[in-house]
């Protein structure tokens, strides 16, 4: 079955998806409207940076547990990049936002890290970063070992194992 949509209900459904972006993530909005395909039609999404450009407006904040982060996030303990100022290094979150570039838009890990570095010169004016696919697990051993506690981690293959952890902070 077929619908049809004016313009005006498709920005409402563009305005509502956002707003279901910020409060519940990406993976609520693409299955209010049956998957990806119908998320990047009404979205209007026709390109790797047009998908990156749903986070343009993410509230910047300075972290309270590490002074040298600096949070990128719609909410609370939801931070989809994370800023580290001493190594100048952006952990994206790879749930919302790194998968997709790979597996929806079939990018591999170096294309993904030049278009990220591109979108954060561009959006939030962050020049000469690193960037790298954040997982969240492993908190538990984080917590034993490190004894870091109320976090959530991701482990990075890409840097040293100390330095590969990274936390989600609050």
């Amino acid at each position: 079955m077929k619908y049809i949509i004016t313009e005006s209900q498709n920005d409402n459904l563009k305005s509502l998806l956002k707003q279901v972006i910020k409060s519940k993530g990406l993976g609520k909005a693409i299955k209010s409207v049956n998957g990806f395909d119908n998320f990047f039609k009404i979205m209007d999404i026709d390109s790797p940076m047009d998908f990156l450009h749903l986070f343009d407006d993410l509230k910047k904040v300075e972290s309270n547990e590490k002074a040298d982060f600096v949070l990128f996030r719609y909410k609370p303990k939801h931070n989809l990049l994370v800023y580290d100022l001493i190594n100048e290094w952006v952990y994206i979150n790879h749930d919302e936002i790194w998968s997709v570039l790979g597996n929806h838009f079939g990018l591999n890990d170096g294309e993904k890290q030049g278009l990220t570095k591109e979108w954060l010169d561009e959006v939030y004016n962050l020049r000469g970063v690193t960037t790298f696919g954040l997982y969240i697990r492993n908190v538990k051993v984080l917590d034993e070992v490190y004894n870091l506690r109320g976090v959530t981690t991701s482990p990075q293959t890409s840097v040293s194992l100390f330095q590969s952890w990274m936390v989600f902070l609050v």
